[in-house]
């Protein structure tokens, strides 16, 4: 994995796309040594999307699986958003 500043990500864009794609490498961009970014490939982009799909879809299942599940059940939208933030925070 290759490791650039913003001003270096700026500086080299091309070359870091370059190696993105063709050489199949990461790049992470740091900004005040924090990592911000990353630069990756669509392939590898792709692959991550499929494979965070494929996990949703398991747990679609699970849940449908589940006694007393009823499709017809909704959770109000701000209720959603308040049990990924206590996800998150417990992470």
């Amino acid at each position: 994995m290759i490791e650039v500043t913003v001003s270096e990500a700026r500086e080299r864009l091309a070359d870091l796309l370059g190696r993105v794609e063709y050489g199949k490498e990461l790049v992470t961009i740091v900004k005040r040594g924090k990592p911000v970014a990353v630069l990756l490939s669509m392939e590898d982009y792709q692959f991550m999307e499929d494979a965070e799909n494929a996990f949703w879809v398991k747990e679609l299942e699970k849940m449908r699986a589940e006694p007393g599940y009823d499709p017809t059940d909704t959770v109000p939208h701000d209720q959603v958003w308040a049990d990924l933030r206590k996800v998150d925070a417990a992470e």
